[in-house]
């Protein structure tokens, strides 16, 4: 049931999170100098550029999640993995992988990419 909510939850937050950010983007960059040097502020710069950070480590999780999660489902569609056991493994396996892999991905962007 956790892994249900999670991929919902993941997918709408990609959908809906990324979409009004990339809009923003979007709009800022067709609107001039200023407003791309805000949109940049806000991201970058408000509060230290944990914005950015909080949006941009949400939506890598989200994506973590929700594609592990969808790569389970492509496993189940194929009449694999319904035994109760294989299914609790699995599911537990990538509620414990997306924030894994998240963190393993932030940690090469802030330190070795810098």
């Amino acid at each position: 049931m956790l892994v249900s909510i999670l991929h919902r939850a993941a997918g709408d937050g990609m959908a809906i999170v990324g979409a009004i950010v990339f809009v923003w983007w979007l709009v800022a960059a067709a609107s001039g100098k200023e407003a791309y040097d805000g949109f940049m502020y806000v991201l970058n710069g408000w509060l230290g550029g944990a914005v950015g950070y909080i949006l941009g480590i949400g939506l890598t999780w989200a994506f973590f999640q929700h594609m592990f999660s969808g790569l389970r489902h492509f496993v189940l569609d194929t009449g694999a993995g319904y035994d109760l056991k294989t299914n609790r493994t699995w599911s537990i396996a990538l509620v414990a992988a997306a924030p894994v892999v998240t963190a393993l991905v932030w940690l090469y962007i802030i330190f070795v990419r810098g």
